[in-house]
């Protein structure tokens, strides 16, 4: 997203990661609407009948809305505002958010651990804002840069309870497939709009990360790596493990995401500050305790 970011604007560079995504997941749409799998066999009455009903429609459909098409925008404008480090600490809130809104929206049990790990979690988040917040000299950070990653993690917790709750039935591949494409072409139309390849055109400059790329194309290049490695098949495996677990188990990757965005702050030069390494150890605790039953 940061590369990205060089030549689109946040929108287009959300708009890229999707689109190229749901190009790459497209095979699978046409298998499961039209092709071999498009069928199942019912055993109440051993006919086939179709997989997809029009209610999943929706639902992938929604998923697809607001589990990528909102925090890929969120993500790509907070990029804009917050070192990228920050953007994926913020992201290891993930979790704690699945617990709450899976208790207040979808009925899941509230644990003891679980308490403490979201108390723990919003201990973290005061110390990871709080000092902008109260205006400490050398410690500001842009807060609506930093609220719309948290309001980006929100989405992504009300999503994967949604995963759980309306699409169980469908296999992974579905249920990763058409959100994507749902939402590869909604955003064709915005990346039209907003004339992208202009803007890939106009920034045909000598590039200043690669010598062999000139900085459109290492972009670009950035973005599809995104979209079909880092959404597409990254969504594939998620689902496939949120099959197989518990929604709250599988939103446990995100122990992983904070640690590698902050190496690669680190090496691209970020600003690491004390409270921010204060804040992602107190949410890598709140997420222990929030997963430590299963």
């Amino acid at each position: 997203m940061k590369r990205g970011l060089l030549v689109f604007t946040p929108i287009q560079v959300a708009g890229m990661r999707l689109f190229f995504a749901g190009i790459f997941l497209t095979p699978w749409v046409y298998r499961y609407s039209l092709g071999s799998k498009s069928t199942v066999i019912n055993p109440n009455t051993n006919t086939p009948e179709k997989l997809l009903k029009p209610i999943d429609y929706f639902y992938l459909f929604l998923t697809g809305f607001v589990g990528n098409a909102i925090p890929a925008f969120l993500f790509s404008t907070a990029g804009t505002l917050i070192p990228s480090g920050l953007s994926g600490i913020l992201n290891a809130f993930t979790p704690m958010f699945t617990l709450v809104v899976g208790t207040l929206f979808f009925s899941s049990p509230l644990s003891r651990n679980g308490f403490l790990g979201v108390m723990a979690g919003i201990i973290g988040a005061v110390f990871l804002l709080g000092p902008s917040m109260l205006g400490q000299k050398g410690m500001e950070i842009h807060l609506s840069g930093a609220f719309m990653a948290l309001t980006a993690s929100v989405l992504y917790g009300y999503n994967i309870n949604l995963i759980k709750t309306k699409l169980a039935h469908i296999p992974p591949m579905a249920k990763t497939a058409y959100p994507f494409v749902f939402m590869g072409i909604l955003y064709a139309f915005v990346l039209w709009k907003t004339d992208a390849i202009g803007h890939y055109e106009r920034a045909n400059i000598s590039s200043q990360f690669v010598d062999f790329l000139p900085t459109n194309q290492f972009a670009l290049l950035c973005l599809v790596i995104l979209g079909v490695i880092g959404s597409a098949i990254s969504m594939m495996l998620f689902n496939y493990l949120i099959e197989h677990t518990t929604a709250l188990v599988a939103s446990t990757n995100t122990f992983v995401i904070p640690i590698v965005a902050v190496a690669w702050g680190l090496i691209d030069q970020e600003p690491i500050r004390w409270n921010m390494i204060v804040g992602l150890l107190l949410s890598l605790v709140g997420v222990y305790l929030v997963m430590k039953k299963e």
